[in-house]
């Protein structure tokens, strides 16, 4: 039997209908894949985080330079288990004055000691006893190649306004040599709490700065 012209213009709007929804599935389908894979690495990224970040105390009865007097709470992070060596913000430990503690997640706060600060570049390393680093804490990986960093995707972890162990997710737009120093300019959120903490590069879980 001859098939009519209306009966093949069907046929091949139908045929033509069916590739379109299978490309349109198969988009799709992919688009939920690299979702799901990119919130996965996210995730672990954050779940290493939460075993080498601590939240930072300071206590300062009398400044030092241009430290002022009260107690200050931010973020650090361990970067050397064996010495129980930690890096924060100078503006947050204190430049030498104060008391400070450190704690880890679910974990009671420490005595920490300074070891050494940096006013100018606004970096610390403290110490705690080795006896109070908890058998699951890693240490930070850190980053320091030096390599490109604008549009790198970046996670900032820290204790935003006693959010503990949080983390706010954004780009690199630039990395900016202001005064002396090397900045990088993100659009993660940076709030109170959150400094001292790692900024780290989700896709290689590293640390690439200080917020």
């Amino acid at each position: 039997m001859e098939k009519s012209p209306i009966a093949l213009t069907i046929f091949f709007h139908m045929f033509n209908n069916g590739v379109k929804m299978k490309r349109a599935a198969s988009a799709i389908l992919s688009m939920m894949l690299a979702f799901l894979t990119a919130n996965s690495v996210f995730a672990g990224v954050i779940e290493d985080a939460e075993k080498y970040a601590v939240r930072v105390k300071a206590s300062i009865s009398y400044p030092f330079a241009e430290d002022k007097a009260g107690t200050f709470n931010g973020a650090g992070f361990l970067i050397d288990k064996n010495k129980s060596w930690f890096l924060t913000n100078a503006h947050v430990s204190g430049r030498g004055s104060g008391d400070i503690e450190i704690s880890f997640k679910g974990r009671e706060f420490v005595e920490a000691e300074l070891v050494y600060a940096d006013p100018d570049l606004d970096f610390s390393i403290l110490s705690i006893e080795k006896q109070y680093v908890p058998d699951f804490a890693i240490e930070a990986k850190l980053d320091c190649e030096g390599k490109q960093l604008s549009g790198v995707e970046v996670a900032a972890f820290g204790h935003p306004h006693d959010l503990y162990y949080s983390a706010s997710r954004g780009i690199v737009s630039k990395v900016r040599y202001h005064d002396g120093l090397d900045w990088i300019q993100l659009d993660a959120a940076i709030n109170p709490g959150n400094s001292g903490g790692p900024l780290i590069d989700i896709s290689s879980g590293k640390v690439i700065g200080i917020n």
